[in-house]
């Protein structure tokens, strides 16, 4: 099939890419700067109108929108990127025959937390969700992604390899971390269905964990020793937060704060059942069930 990749050179988008040509697809990376003969350049902040849409999807099949960003910044507005332009491709698609479509999403959107990162991506869904039967599509909700080349997953592995963790209120925040193979081949084999079906569900590793236990588990993988952990109170946590709110390239900040604070799991049914197999967990990111590096 010819797929369009909104984000391909994104962490996440660049992993669907490659499982997917691994698979015989043809893939079009949707970008900013392009720098491939695979690419068009699509600039998604004036990407909020169903024409700008209309000639970039002629001859596409399926549509990925893995388009995201952490901070709300001036350069980088989540209304537009993660709402506006989302909810035009999505109406552009219906419009000219694009039969499917697949949004990478968040886990958590729906929890009534009102963080500008949750709303933005919970109205791209409501767009999503409305649209006639002539389209179908995949909405999948990510817990934290872990890939090798992933900005979170890099900051962790070196967090873990110090031998010191300082851990935000004692680090007993739970996720349930999912391999990005894993997720990326969720979206192959939903592809590959001929009748797939519209398809809403939670991303999530095979294993339940606490920041605290994700990084001992990681220096584990790294073949380090017992680290010391550290508790840092909530109140300094919530003022090193407050002061991030103006450092647009600070991972910590107040809305990230209460999304770690909110916890990060869920029921993993039906991803395991559109995998085919039980997803990874966290114990084997790094090394794998033999002990070997993955990485």
């Amino acid at each position: 099939m010819n797929v369009l990749i909104c984000g391909a050179t994104g962490f996440v988008g660049s992993a669907i890419m490659e499982v997917l040509l691994q698979k015989g697809h043809t893939c079009i990376g949707g970008v900013r700067r392009p720098t491939e003969a695979n690419h068009i350049a699509v600039d998604y902040l004036d990407a909020t109108e169903l024409g700008y849409w209309s000639k970039r999807l002629d001859g596409i099949d399926v549509v990925v929108n893995a388009v995201g960003v952490l901070r709300d910044t001036a350069k980088t507005p989540m209304k537009l990127l993660h709402h506006e332009a989302p909810a035009a491709l999505f109406k552009a698609c219906e419009e000219t025959g694009v039969k499917r479509i697949i949004n990478i999403s968040a886990l958590g959107v729906d929890s009534g937390l009102a963080t500008e990162y949750f709303q933005t991506k919970k109205a791209a869904e409501d767009t999503l969700f409305s649209l006639s039967d002539k389209v179908n599509w995949l909405n999948l909700r990510p817990s934290l992604v872990y890939g090798e080349n992933g900005a979170s997953a890099k900051m962790f592995r070196l967090q873990a390899s110090l031998p010191v963790h300082f851990l935000p209120m004692g680090g007993m925040q739970e996720m349930q971390p999912v391999h990005i193979r894993d997720l990326a081949t969720a979206v192959a084999n939903w592809i590959a269905q001929p009748d797939a079906e519209n398809l809403r569900m939670n991303v999530v590793g095979s294993e339940v964990v606490t920041m605290r236990s994700m990084l001992d588990s990681y220096r584990s993988q790294q073949d380090k020793g017992k680290a010391l952990h550290i508790p840092v109170p909530g109140l300094f946590v919530r003022m090193a937060a407050a002061v991030g709110d103006y450092i647009p390239v600070s991972p910590l900040c107040r809305e990230t704060l209460a999304m770690l604070e909110l916890g990060n799991t869920g029921d993993g049914n039906a991803f395991t059942e559109l995998l085919g197999r039980q997803a990874m967990g966290v114990s084997t990111f790094i090394k794998g069930i033999d002990g070997e590096d993955r990485e």
